[in-house]
């Protein structure tokens, strides 16, 4: 079963690979649960709250487009606009 970096789209075969290379299973920006996420979004993007639970970091809320929300072309019907998604930058 593959899997992908809900962010940067990576991809990962197996959740015993997630265990030894560092991957989280879930993460939060405000109350919505995302996930997985790799080590390097992680080292970039998380923080550790109070709670014991990963969080984006304040300043990258409402700014990431997840691979979940992105919309496939042949997904897109014709008069629908079609997002181009260009991925994160850090300054």
């Amino acid at each position: 079963m593959t899997m992908k970096c809900a962010i940067c789209g990576i991809s990962i075969d197996s959740v015993e690979s997630m265990i030894e290379e560092d991957w989280i299973s879930s993460f939060f920006e405000g109350e919505e649960e995302h996930g997985p996420l790799c080590p390097s979004c992680t080292d970039t993007l998380l923080v550790m709250a109070p709670d014991g639970e990963f969080e984006l970091k304040e300043e990258y809320r409402g700014k990431i487009i997840y691979n979940d929300q992105i919309v496939k072309p042949e997904e897109i019907h014709e008069g629908e606009v079609e997002e181009i998604v260009l991925g994160f930058i850090l300054n």
